[in-house]
């Protein structure tokens, strides 16, 4: 259900929520949000990823792009504990490649950032790869 608020605008760009939609939408201390901006049509988007406890990892891969590329990353998570929380795909113009970012939680994974790493990197279709801890 949609609500409408007005809201003033705090120092240094700081908003507050109203009590009840915080809990409602999980906006408590240590929760993880996506903030998308537009900063042409002075828009803001927030999306809820993950509640407090998480430990979270963005993934950015440029790979080939060819059917089941996806699948194969996919794969290598979830054989290793890795939660995938978010992920986009999108082609780059003109030439065979698409980039994919992926938001995952690393909380649960069997391996090591430098062991997952490199098991991604194994994937033929795998060109650049970078993982940045978001904790």
């Amino acid at each position: 259900m949609r609500h409408y608020e007005i809201v003033r605008v705090k120092e240094n760009g700081r908003i507050e929520i109203p009590l009840d939609y915080a809990y409602e939408l999980g906006l408590v201390e240590g929760a993880y949000f996506l903030v998308e901006m537009d900063t042409d049509l002075k828009e803001l988007h927030l999306e809820r990823i993950a509640l407090p406890g998480k430990k979270l990892m963005e993934i950015e891969l440029i790979v080939l792009d060819r059917p089941g590329v996806l699948a194969k990353i996919s794969d290598v998570l979830g054989r290793n504990g890795v939660n995938i929380l978010f992920n986009e795909a999108e082609e780059l113009e003109h030439i065979e490649f698409a980039a994919i970012v992926a938001v995952v939680d690393i909380s649960g994974a069997s391996i090591g950032i430098e062991e997952l790493e490199r098991e991604l990197s194994g994937i033929e279709e795998v060109r650049e790869i970078s993982l940045k801890p978001l904790y």
